[in-house]
């Protein structure tokens, strides 16, 4: 399958990321090919990227442009059959945030089969862009910027919804995946396509260690049913320089686990293993009635001493709550999943 991953262009592994899946397919017998925007463009001109951007939009269009052609001509060419695009959205450069509108060109020439956009936490990233492992004309210029938290928020969140247009115009899944994922989750995408995809839902305040085990136990399991998208991948940063910063953070952090995590998988599993306390978390509920309003199926892994008529008519679809997680697998499997590659 061929696999489109956008992302911010600045503070981010994803160079790292990539190189993983790649090798999870040579261990697999998969041979995946990979293709960069960003460095074809630096290789074919001669010009580093900071030199391309100090040029009009109109010419540097026409260089994407013709990067775009002629990556889906090597594939043609060489009968590829999976592959790995990255490409950018958009890049922010001198406080503009710029829309790389290349959507009719991809769609021509590149022809994805899911559109995949790495995001990573936003402290991370600040903290990336003030000490990057290579320096560049590019990165002394972010350095320069002093990005704060809400500008790196706005920078991701224009990525996400580019990205999302693109798809939209393309008619593929759009995922959004954090960085602290394991590879295999874009492995699952290159080697399967469209496989089924689950957001777990669960406390992540409140876990004691034993819980906390059989929720690990649980999603480690899912896994092998496809695409696992898991909060605890992205570490929320607590140390605010401001006031604004915290507020924009927590902002994100909902809207980004509401729309970008729960409106886009198929399945919401929510998972509380407690027989007494704590009760289930305002976020859990939350995500919970996102998923009914996405029209998302929903399961719940509940001791059944603590039901309600709220969890089992309002939340939760009838017979989707499960006193274990091996009522929960006996009913996935019963509704056709299977794990993948059997």
């Amino acid at each position: 399958m061929r696999v489109l991953v956008t992302g911010i262009i600045a503070g981010i592994e994803d160079k790292k990321a990539i190189r993983e899946v790649v090798e999870l397919g040579k261990d697999d017998g998969l041979d995946i090919a990979t293709y960069d925007l960003i460095d074809s463009l630096e290789s074919t001109g001669g010009k580093k990227l900071h030199r391309l951007l100090g040029t009009t939009n109109y010419l540097f269009e026409v260089l994407r442009e013709r990067e775009y052609r002629k990556m889906g001509f090597q594939m043609e060419r060489d009968n590829v059959k999976d592959a790995i695009i990255r490409a950018p959205a958009t890049v922010e450069w001198k406080r503009i945030n710029f829309k790389l509108k290349d959507h009719e060109e991809i769609a021509e020439f590149i022809q994805p089969d899911v559109v995949v956009t790495l995001i990573d936490a936003e402290w991370l990233i600040q903290e990336r862009f003030k000490h990057p492992e290579v320096q560049t004309e590019f990165f002394q210029i972010i350095q320069q910027q002093n990005h704060t938290i809400n500008e790196i928020l706005g920078w991701m969140n224009e990525e996400v919804s580019l990205s999302e247009d693109w798809a939209r115009h393309f008619g593929v899944r759009h995922y959004v995946i954090p960085l602290g994922q394991d590879p295999e989750s874009i492995y699952k995408l290159v080697k399967y396509g469209d496989v089924p995809s689950f957001y777990v839902s669960y406390s992540m305040t409140h876990s004691e260690p034993a819980e906390r085990e059989e929720i690990n136990a649980v999603i480690n399991r899912l896994t092998k049913y496809g695409l696992v998208i898991d909060p605890q991948a992205i570490e929320i940063g607590f140390n605010f320089e401001n006031a604004k910063d915290k507020q924009a953070t927590f902002s994100h952090t909902v809207h980004r686990d509401l729309h970008w995590f729960v409106g886009k998988v198929d399945a919401v599993v929510a998972i509380h293993p407690y027989a007494k306390r704590p009760p289930m978390s305002t976020g859990m509920m939350d995500e919970l009635g996102h998923a009914r309003d996405y029209l998302k199926k929903r399961y719940m892994i509940y001791p059944p001493n603590h039901l309600s008529p709220f969890t089992t008519d309002s939340y939760i679809e009838p017979g989707h709550v499960f006193a274990d997680p091996e009522e929960f697998f006996l009913c996935l499997e019963s509704e056709g999943y299977r794990p993948l590659g059997e």
